[in-house]
């Protein structure tokens, strides 16, 4: 992906974990959700408590272990207002969106993932 596809993504990823916020009942949980997202999303190979935590400047893994396994949050609620996100701001009635972690550089014509424009075999 080109570094001009990504450019205003930590903005936007601010601004969408921000509008979250009303799903989780103190403050605490919010800040470490934004945490945890901007974790998931981030480029080390290996994901952890404690590679999150550093990221996020965490001491310890603690937080975040905390949020996942105590923190009171509705996770059906949380998937609809994603849901209706990625529907409002990338939907289009001829797309399909494909998620693909295997980290396998895509080649070929017949992968699916694979950018057509400006590919030569």
């Amino acid at each position: 992906m080109a570094p001009e596809h990504v450019e205003g993504w930590a903005e936007e990823l601010a601004s969408l974990t921000a509008g979250l916020g009303h799903l989780f009942a103190r403050p605490e949980p919010r800040e470490v959700f934004a945490d945890l997202v901007e974790g998931l999303l981030s480029d080390p190979g290996r994901k952890n408590g404690w590679t999150m935590a550093g990221r996020a400047g965490h001491a310890t893994p603690h937080r975040i272990q905390k949020f996942l396994g105590e923190a009171s949050w509705d996770a059906d609620a949380l998937l609809a207002e994603v849901q209706d996100y990625i529907a409002a701001e990338l939907g289009d009635a001829q797309a399909t969106l494909v998620l693909d972690d295997t980290q396998v550089i895509k080649k070929g014509t017949r992968s699916v993932g694979v950018s057509l424009s400006g590919q030569s075999d």
